[in-house]
C-alpha cells in the first residue's frame, strides 16, 4: 500500500481524493536508485494518481544502479517487456534512443515553443535530445559537490572556508582528519557509481572528455584522461580506502568522514541524518581547469510503450513528474536540482526555497560549468561502461598504475567500438 501524502504534498496545493476511483489504466514504471528516490517517487505517484484517478503507478523493483536498469530494459525489449515508462541515466539515451526504444515527445506539444511555456529550457531540454528530437524530459539533475564535516576539518585545524583546492592537499589534509582515530575517514573521492560518472567527473574537471561527439572513438587517453586516473592513483597511495557507496554513505551520515566527494543527490538525507550530531556543509567541486566542465548525473524520464492509450497516460505522468510539483519535490526530497523553469521561479514552489537551504544552492550555482553525460555508440556501450570501471578500480585499489592502465583500458575500449559507427 502506498504511503498516504505528506503535510509538504498538501502545502504544495492539492488535497487527496477522499474515494478512491478504479483505475483505467495501469502504467508500468521503473526507476533506479531506491536509497535516493523511492521517497521522492512514491510521494509524486500518490500526488499524481490523486490528480489522475484514472491512470494507476505501478513501479517495479527499483534497480540498484542506472547501469542495471538499462541492461534490464535492453534484455526487455528482445520478448516485448519493456515498462511503459523508464527513468534511465541520462548517459543511456543514445543508446535507448538510437534503438528506437524511445518515443519521441515533440508530438505531444503544439510547437517547440511550448516546451518553455511548460517550464523546459533549452538547456535542460538537450540533455535527453536525440536526432533533432526530444525523447525525455529531465526528472533529477545532479552534480559532484564535496560533503564536509565541518566539525572533524575544524579539529584537524584546518578551516571550512580555506579548504584546499586540489586533491594532493586534499588528500593530505584528509590524513589529518583520519588521524583523530582508527575509524575515521579523512578524504574519500567516490570512484564508482553508474556509468563511470565519477571517473568523468575526474575527466571533465581538467578541460578532457571520455570520447567524440558521436560517441564512436575514445578521447580519454589524452593527458586529462591520465591526469585522472594518477589522481585515483595518487588517493590510493595516499590512504583513501576502499569503501562501497553504502558503507561511504553510512559512515559519513555516522560523523566519521571529514570530507566526502559525491554528487548532489545524498544532500537532502545527509542533512536529515547529521541534524544535532556534527555540521554538515557542502562546498562546490574544485575545477582544475578554466576549461574543466562537470557532468549532470540524474534522471530523465523516457516513454517506452507503443499502445496510444498508454502513450496518453504515460505523457501526463512525465509531465507531472518533470513538472512543477513533481521538481518540487525531487528538490525538496534529494539534493538533485530541478529541470522545471517554474518550479524555481514560483515562490510557493522553490522560488524561496534555495535562499533558506544554502547547501542545496551549492549545486545550481554549479550550472554555468554543466556538462552532458557521456554516451557511448554502438551495440556494445554497456559493456564499455563495466570495461572502463574495471581499469579504474584496479586503479583505486593500488592493483595496477595508471600509466600502465591507460593504454589497456584504450585498447580495451577501442576493440568494443569496433564497427559501431560503420
Amino acid at each position: 500500500m502506498r504511503k498516504p501524502a505528506t503535510p509538504l504534498a498538501l502545502l504544495l496545493g492539492a488535497s487527496l481524493l477522499a474515494g478512491t476511483a478504479r483505475a483505467e489504466t495501469t502504467l508500468d514504471v521503473l526507476y533506479a536508485f531506491p536509497n535516493n528516490y523511492r521517497e521522492v517517487q512514491e510521494e509524486i505517484a500518490t500526488r499524481f494518481e490523486a490528480e489522475h484517478p484514472e491512470i494507476k503507478i505501478d513501479y517495479r523493483n527499483p534497480a540498484p544502479n542506472y547501469d542495471d536498469a538499462s541492461a534490464q530494459v535492453l534484455r526487455d525489449a528482445l520478448v516485448g517487456k519493456t515498462p511503459d515508462v523508464f527513468f534511465t541515466g541520462g548517459n543511456y539515451m543514445r543508446v535507448l534512443a538510437s534503438r528506437d526504444l524511445t518515443v519521441p515527445l515533440d508530438d505531444f506539444v503544439a510547437s517547440r515553443g511550448d516546451w518553455e511555456k511548460l517550464g523546459y529550457l533549452d538547456s535542460t531540454l538537450s540533455l535527453a535530445e536525440h536526432g533533432g528530437s526530444v525523447h525525455g524530459l529531465p526528472f533529477a539533475i545532479s552534480l559532484p559537490v564535496l560533503y564536509v564535516n565541518a566539525d572533524l576539518v575544524e579539529a584537524a585545524g584546518a578551516s571550512v572556508a580555506s579548504l584546499p583546492r586540489n586533491w594532493k592537499d586534499m588528500a593530505s589534509l584528509g590524513r589529518a582528519i583520519a588521524a583523530q582515530g582508527e575509524d575515521i575517514v579523512g578524504f574519500y573521492h567516490d570512484y564508482g557509481g553508474a556509468g563511470n560518472f565519477n571517473f568523468q567527473v575526474m575527466v571533465n574537471s581538467v578541460g578532457g572528455v571520455m570520447g567524440s561527439a558521436d560517441g564512436c572513438s575514445v578521447s580519454f587517453d589524452e593527458p586529462a584522461g591520465l591526469a585522472a586516473l594518477e589522481t585515483f592513483e595518487m588517493l590510493h597511495e595516499e590512504g583513501m580506502p576502499d569503501l562501497s557507496q553504502n558503507q561511504i554513505r553510512s559512515a559519513f551520515a555516522a560523523g566519521k568522514v571529514g570530507i566526502w566527494m559525491s554528487s548532489t543527490s545524498k544532500i537532502a538525507q545527509m542533512e536529515r541524518v547529521s541534524a544535532g550530531k556534527f555540521d554538515f556543509t557542502v562546498l562546490p567541486y574544485p575545477l582544475a581547469s578554466e576549461q574543466g566542465r562537470l557532468p549532470a548525473g540524474g534522471a530523465i524520464a523516457v516513454m517506452l510503450t507503443k499502445d496510444p492509450v498508454k502513450q496518453a497516460a504515460a505523457w501526463e505522468f512525465i509531465k507531472f513528474a518533470t513538472g512543477p510539483i513533481g521538481q518540487t519535490l525531487v528538490a525538496t526530497y534529494t539534493g538533485y536540482m530541478p529541470s522545471n523553469q517554474q518550479a524555481i521561479d514560483t515562490p510557493e514552489l522553490l522560488g524561496r526555497f534555495y535562499e533558506e537551504n544554502p547547501n542545496k544552492l551549492v549545486g545550481v550555482e554549479q550550472l554555468p560549468v554543466l556538462a552532458g553525460w557521456y554516451n557511448w555508440a554502438g551495440g556494445n556501450s554497456v559493456k564499455i561502461v563495466d570495461v572502463i570501471q574495471d581499469h579504474v578500480d584496479s586503479v583505486v585499489f593500488g592493483k595496477r598504475s595508471a600509466t600502465e592502465t591507460m593504454p589497456e583500458m584504450t585498447r580495451d575500449v577501442e576493440a568494443l567500438l569496433a564497427g559501431a559507427c560503420g
